[in-house]
């Protein structure tokens, strides 16, 4: 599910007057996924600014640039955070009169419009923007360390866990440049898990996510991989048109797996895969920068290489994945559905609160290796049932998790 679209029927014909009218009167744009810039500071920026209002369809305008610089003066400045806000729309009139320097608030900053929604908005300039939206990471995350963060480049392949990991990397200021890779549009069992809204059914995962990622921040730079990472196309992936720091897997396919760490391992780029598991996430760290030798999957499967010159069918891939998983890494439940999985119900579960989890543990990890932080090789599985469900932890429910972890098991190796 999610592939392609399903249904191909168009039914514009057999709608009443009204609504024709509405649609071909409404504004329409599947296709765009940048923002239009417009710098204030460069040259013939009026000009270009003028020619965008001509040309474009223009819903809505926001200028809040007034208040966006506002805060941050606020923010810089500790003392008139505590203030009342009577004293403190007082003294922001000096800093809001130096900051114009006898310009027009307009002709400052940045226009940004989007194309897909129609909306032209003011912001900061870049720098003052980075700053503004990253100024609440301090010193939680120094100056410099920001920076390192956000000059790191990342590789994110499958946007259904791994938009949750480029959405947190872009929110928390981290990886300016981002590569985002997904062949398969939005179904409507994906919104169970990916920040989408109902208007998405049907579009393209990576135009949606590289549109919420711009709209978070204008000034990013990401390359969108709307088809499958191939053989072909995963040289272009790491290199074009800058080299990847990181990559994040998250998808399902086994062999492209096991491309993407071949590929890092020979480049000497870590690999960093959240797999979320019920309400567990389960987060596997490969250090291929520090040691080009590493097994792939911290060598749980041996001469899984061999997998890349022939085809792998479901039962294959199922018996391949808990190996690479480990069963006892698995909760009941979970163990439970994925013996149900081809007969009961289509695919393996997946629960939306543990996916936006999984999102904010891979960027944890990136953020690590960004700041050269000593974080190994390995893997740490992250449950809540043990630290919330005394249940969970009880005798009773861990002899009949044993008990099936055995059946499980037992399975796997009859396949």
């Amino acid at each position: 599910m999610g592939q392609g679209r399903l249904a191909q029927s168009d039914h514009t014909t057999e709608w009443p007057a009204v609504l024709k009218r509405a649609y071909k009167e409404a504004h329409h744009d599947n296709l765009s996924w940048n923002p239009i810039i417009v710098e204030m500071d460069k040259p013939n920026a009026h000009k270009t600014f003028e020619a965008l209002i001509e040309r474009e369809t223009i819903l809505r305008v926001i200028d809040n640039y007034d208040e966006q610089f506002a805060e941050l003066t606020v923010s810089r400045h500790p003392q008139l955070y505590r203030a009342s806000l009577d004293v403190k729309r007082e003294s922001l009139k000096e800093y809001l009169l130096k900051h114009y320097a006898g310009q027009q608030s307009w002709q400052l900053g940045s226009w940004v419009y989007f194309p897909w929604t129609g909306v032209l908005v003011h912001i900061l300039q870049d720098e003052l923007f980075q700053e503004s939206r990253t100024i609440r990471n301090k010193n939680l995350l120094t100056v410099e360390e920001q920076q390192k963060y956000a000059e790191f480049s990342v590789g994110c392949v499958g946007m259904s866990v791994g938009s949750n990991v480029a959405l947190s990397l872009a929110i928390t200021g981290g990886s300016k440049r981002l590569k985002i890779a997904d062949g398969a549009v939005i179904s409507a069992s994906n919104l169970n898990r990916i920040v989408a809204g109902v208007a998405d059914v049907g579009m393209s995962k990576s135009l949606v996510v590289a549109r919420k990622l711009y709209e978070m921040n204008p000034y990013l730079e990401i390359e969108r991989f709307d088809q499958d990472i191939t053989k072909d196309s995963i040289q272009r992936f790491f290199e074009a048109p800058w080299q990847l720091d990181a990559v994040v897997d998250e998808i399902d396919d086994l062999k492209m797996k096991i491309l993407l760490r071949v590929e890092a391992r020979k480049r000497r780029i870590p690999v960093v895969m959240a797999t979320d598991l019920g309400d567990d996430v389960m987060i596997d760290v490969e250090r291929f920068d520090k040691d080009g030798n590493l097994p792939l999957f911290h060598g749980l499967v041996g001469n899984i290489e061999e997998l890349l010159d022939r085809e792998v069918g479901k039962q294959e891939w199922l018996k391949y994945a808990m190996q690479i998983i480990g069963v006892k890494n698995v909760s009941l439940r979970m163990q439970q559905s994925l013996l149900d999985v081809g007969t009961k119900i289509v695919t393996q579960p997946q629960l939306g609160s543990t996916a936006l989890m999984s999102g904010a543990v891979a960027a944890y990890a990136v953020r690590q290796i960004a700041l050269e932080h000593p974080l190994q090789t390995g893997r740490t599985l992250i449950s809540l049932d043990s630290k919330l469900r005394k249940d969970i932890v009880s005798f009773a429910y861990k002899r009949e998790l044993s008990r099936h972890t055995r059946q499980l098991t037992q399975a796997l190796e009859a396949m």
